[in-house]
């Protein structure tokens, strides 16, 4: 299009064309310039690096206190449990469900662990592995052991179950010159408890039991020597003392044992056997 022209359209239509180009020259240049201002407000290369920098060796300090940690807890291991306190808890358990069974025996157990071995005290200790440690727990040892049933010398019966220790004093205080008496009705109770819960047993619940059944057979003894009063009742009333102190001790004791689970069958067992002694007493019928 020529510069200088006299068609007043072809003027128009030049001017228009300039007038647009210079709209959106200016519309650029603001662009840019609010574009120079936004990287004018951005940090130097060389700072992003030092900020990079800086965050990478916070992550390293990080972790290498993790790591440390770790190692603290690997040097910091105690011994959880000494070799013979472990076999003997096994031997508890295994008495403790036999002790729920009334004509079943647990002969043998045998167990194979992975732990630590570490000298201790008394001997040597297992130390178990953390599960925080992962990967960090190396050089475990195996031990293998196995605990058996030693019968009885020859002419000694072999002590009861404590579940059939249980059912015979429950058939005994169901007799009918007992079966009215209060403290009688108490223990029966007590007893159903017990048989309702035998797939729970534990040693700790075991001993509260026979704590809650000496209790009640201590009232019942009262009343025995209260109302019929000899020999017989006061061989009773013996027993269930012997029977309260032992579960009084088992109850607060920290590491109990097979035997303790025992004693405490054997004597329950005697307090029945002791009131058995006792002949059918008409005051008490209903």
């Amino acid at each position: 299009m020529p510069l200088r022209t006299d068609d007043l359209l072809q003027a128009r239509a030049a001017y228009d064309a300039l007038e647009a180009r210079a709209q959106s020259a200016e519309r650029r240049a603001a662009e840019l310039q609010a574009l120079i201002t936004q990287l004018r407000k951005l940090p130097p290369p060389e700072v992003d690096v030092l900020a990079l920098l800086r965050q990478r060796i916070l992550d390293l300090e990080a972790e290498n206190l993790g790591l440390r940690k770790q190692l603290d807890q690997i040097a910091q291991l105690k011994t959880d449990l000494l070799v013979q306190d472990f076999v003997a808890a096994m031997g508890l358990a295994a008495a403790v469900g036999e002790a729920s069974m009334p004509d079943r025996s647990v002969t043998s157990l045998a167990a194979k662990v992975q732990t630590y071995l570490a000298p201790a005290e008394r001997g040597v200790g297992l130390r178990f592995q953390q599960p925080e440690l992962g990967a960090l727990a190396v050089g475990l040892s195996t031990t293998a052991f196995e605990v058996a049933k030693i019968p009885p010398a020859l002419g000694i019966p072999a002590p009861r179950s404590l579940y059939a220790v249980l059912q015979d004093k429950q058939r005994l205080l169901a007799e009918p010159f007992l079966v009215s008496v209060a403290p009688a009705v108490q223990v029966l109770v007590k007893i159903a408890e017990m048989f309702a819960n035998a797939g729970a047993w534990r040693f700790d619940y075991l001993a509260q039991a026979g704590a809650g059944l000496a209790a009640s057979e201590r009232e019942l003894a009262k009343l025995l020597a209260q109302k019929v009063g000899g020999a017989a009742a006061a061989a009773y009333a013996s027993a269930v003392e012997a029977l309260a102190a032992l579960t009084g001790s088992l109850t607060e004791k920290a590491n109990p044992v097979a035997g303790d689970l025992l004693a405490m069958a054997s004597a329950l067992d005697q307090t029945t056997s002791a009131l058995r002694g006792l002949e059918p007493i008409s005051i008490f019928r209903a």
